[in-house]
């Protein structure tokens, strides 16, 4: 089977979206489809080209089986403002679809979001190659934009809120991994008949915890020692709101025993770091951006893994990438966010949720856990038996597989 996917994020670049879309295409090219991915030159999430790479009108590359043509679009360091992102995300939609057009005859279009404008792109092509679209929803828009206040005119809401019922209505399968994400686009008039549960998934082979010799060899590498380490690895940025943890940090600065780290790289991380060193804070430590591969030593350093959600509305169904990764590892969770991030963590049995913004609750928490190595080998080993029995990519992966199959034979038009 020919399959066309259309995702603003790949690799090199980091990221959940990034990650998932690779595995995607990876599967699918061992099992023998011949997948082409249609995506820009890798920018995110500085803004700025990949060293090695250039912008250029077009560039054909094969990584791993999967054929990967780049397109040029606008890439921007002003994640925070409407019209750099706007500009950035529109910038692609466009020029994905002639690279949509220089690739052979797909059997089914897969296209990832956000942003949304891809569904535009797919909707083109869909005309052109008359295949089925498929719509992987990972986060609703223009939900976050309007509930962030980036987007306030009200004519441009209308807008927003038009394109976003046309590009569901066009597109004829809707992926969600989320329930509470599904049900906000059936009530928006969206037939359910064409929405369909997806799991997220996390690779339990890779994400699980190191020999003893690794994690002593990274404390000792990074200074860590024999501390209490509470460590957060991922994208920073806004929706990550990790400025609690250097709160917490704050209130802990008189606990020499207990130290965060934060791995990764984000639009927040200068002015978090900036943060840190006006207020002299000994107990965080900053560990630059690893790769995906490297990340399991390093967790599995960790006494406990932290995963702060900023609240909104919006949020209510995200469930980060990093909590399955973390719950695979056999180590304790604390996470602060609401809905069903916190609803998966309770319901596992996977660690401790408290409420996000609240530095006091992050505190006490870290305390207890501090105190209670039994409670955390307890809620570890729950974690990570729960993962390999619902979220095991392999599994997973299979039945996206099957269903893709499925839909490029049963609705060739």
């Amino acid at each position: 089977m020919n399959i066309l996917l259309l995702t603003q994020y790949y690799p090199p670049e980091p990221g959940s979206a990034s990650m998932r879309i690779s595995e995607i295409t990876q599967y699918l090219a061992t099992q023998g489809h011949d997948v082409t991915v249609v995506t820009g030159f890798p920018n995110y999430p500085q803004g700025k080209i990949y060293k090695g790479y250039k912008i250029k009108i077009l560039q054909k590359e094969k990584v791993s089986g999967v054929n990967i043509i780049r397109v040029p679009l606008y890439p921007t360091p002003y994640r925070r403002s409407f019209k750099h992102r706007m500009l950035n995300h529109i910038s692609f939609m466009l020029t994905a679809i002639y690279g949509g057009l220089l690739s052979q005859k797909p059997d089914v279009i897969y296209f990832y979001s956000p942003p949304l404008f891809l569904g535009f792109t797919a909707w083109v092509l869909k005309k052109f190659y008359r295949v089925p679209t498929v719509v992987e929803i990972n986060d609703l828009w223009p939900h976050a934009p309007i509930a962030l206040g980036i987007i306030k005119n009200k004519i441009v809401i209308r807008l927003a809120e038009a394109f976003e019922r046309f590009v569901y209505k066009k597109t004829d399968h809707l992926f969600f991994y989320s329930n509470t994400h599904r049900q906000t686009i059936v009530n928006k008039g969206i037939s359910q008949k064409k929405t369909e549960i997806h799991p997220l998934w996390v690779d339990t082979e890779h994400f699980k915890e190191s020999s003893k010799g690794i994690s002593k060899r990274v404390r000792e590498e990074y200074g860590l020692g024999n501390k209490f380490v509470v460590m957060y690895a991922g994208v920073i940025g806004l929706a990550q709101g990790l400025d609690v943890v250097i709160e917490a940090a704050g209130r802990l600065r008189d606990n020499p025993e207990i130290l965060f780290v934060l791995i990764g790289d984000g639009a927040e991380k200068a002015k978090l770091m900036e943060k840190v060193e006006t207020e002299r804070l000994s107990n965080v430590l900053f560990i630059p951006f690893q790769p995906v591969k490297e990340i399991p030593k390093f967790l599995s350093a960790a006494d406990v893994l932290l995963a702060h959600l900023a609240p909104a509305p919006h949020r209510l169904g995200t469930i980060p990438a990093k909590v399955l990764a973390y719950m695979s590892m056999g180590k304790l969770l604390l996470v602060a966010a609401y809905g069903e991030t916190a609803d998966l963590v309770k319901n596992s049995g996977s660690g401790l949720v408290v409420e996000p913004k609240n530095p006091e609750q992050m505190v006490k928490a870290i305390i207890s856990l501090y105190q209670n190595r039994e409670l955390r080998e307890v809620m570890g080993t729950k974690g990570r038996k729960y993962a390999v029995s619902h979220f095991d990519r392999g599994k997973l992966l299979e039945e996206l597989e099957e269903r893709l199959i499925e839909i490029g034979k049963r609705e060739a038009y």
